[in-house]
Order: C-alpha cells, then sequence, then structure tokens
C-alpha cells in the first residue's frame, strides 16, 4: 500500500516538474523569439492557458498559469507574479464567460481567447501603472494588445482542436468529429 501510494506522488511530482519545464521552455522561445509575423509574435503561453482551461478547468488552468508566469517574469525581467495573475485573470475570463455553455463549439476557443487576452492585457495595464509608472492607454492598446491579441485569436481553433484530442488520447477516447 505504501509502494503504490509513493509512486503515485512520485509520478505527480515527476508530472508537474515536465509541465514546469515544458512551461519554461514555451517562455523562453516566446520571449527569446524577434518578432517574425508582421511585426509581432502571439502570446503562446496566453492561449495555452486559455485552452487548458475550456478543456480542463480552472485547477488545472491555474496552475499553467502560475508555472507559465512565473516562466515569463524570470525569463523577461518583469515584476515576480504579474504575467501569473495576467494569465489566471485570462483563464479565469474565458471560464467565467463559457462556465454555462457547452465546449464543443468552434466559436468557443476563438471568443476564449479573445476574452482572454482582453482581461490579461487589462490586468497587465493596472499591474504596470501600479509598479511601474502611468501607462499611455491609446498607445499600449494600439501598439501592444490589439497586434498581440489577433495574433493570438487565429491559431486558437488549431491549437485548441490539438489539445483537446491529446487529452482525449490519453484518456483512451478518440474523437473523430470534425467541424
Amino acid at each position: 500500500m505504501g509502494d503504490t501510494q509513493r509512486q503515485r506522488l512520485e509520478e505527480r511530482i515527476a508530472s508537474e516538474l515536465v509541465l514546469i519545464i515544458a512551461l519554461l521552455g514555451v517562455a523562453i522561445v516566446q520571449v527569446a523569439l524577434p518578432p517574425r509575423l508582421f511585426a509581432f509574435l502571439p502570446n503562446v503561453l496566453l492561449l495555452l492557458v486559455v485552452c487548458r482551461a475550456l478543456l480542463a478547468g480552472a485547477s488545472s488552468a491555474a496552475r499553467w498559469a502560475f508555472y507559465g508566469g512565473l516562466a515569463i517574469d524570470l525569463c523577461s525581467g518583469s515584476v515576480l507574479g504579474s504575467h501569473a495573475v495576467a494569465l489566471l485573470a485570462a483563464a479565469l475570463a474565458a471560464l467565467v464567460a463559457f462556465s454555462p455553455f457547452n465546449r464543443t463549439s468552434w466559436l468557443v476557443p476563438i471568443v476564449g481567447t479573445l476574452l482572454g487576452a482582453l482581461a490579461y492585457h487589462a490586468v497587465q495595464v493596472i499591474l504596470i501603472s501600479i509598479m511601474v509608472a502611468a501607462v499611455d492607454l491609446r498607445s499600449y492598446v494600439l501598439i501592444a494588445a490589439l497586434p498581440e491579441t489577433l495574433a493570438t485569436v487565429i491559431p486558437a481553433l488549431p491549437i485548441f482542436l490539438m489539445m483537446r484530442w491529446l487529452a482525449e488520447r490519453r484518456r483512451g477516447r478518440v474523437s473523430i468529429d470534425v467541424y
């Protein structure tokens, strides 16, 4: 009995470490790569956290937001915890918006990512204004938030479908529905 519980704990710790390392790798790539697509990159961690929230719920998305946010903060030199709070707000915005609805529609990841990106940038503006300096809202929206939001919403559906397929495959089910 003790061996199976220890193995389960060890497996859980190992899976959390793999998740942390994977999200740290995504954060390093996201911060280190120069913008390519029309002079801006999609916020991959934001997209992954919102899709995870829509697929697995709040507790799993909160872990992903915490690990991914701290990874971005460590890689970019920003205030520790600011991206984690913003990613958590993005996940919660998507969850609250779609909690009463069925999450199988193809519009769910697109609208959820849009709402999550809006919440993410709203929290970022508030935190930057409080901790660093006042932010020119118009410049921030036009230069940072709008292009990044558009770049993040565009790949939302394929990433969501791929994550859903992987989750179902882990559970032993393979869906064959096509939108």
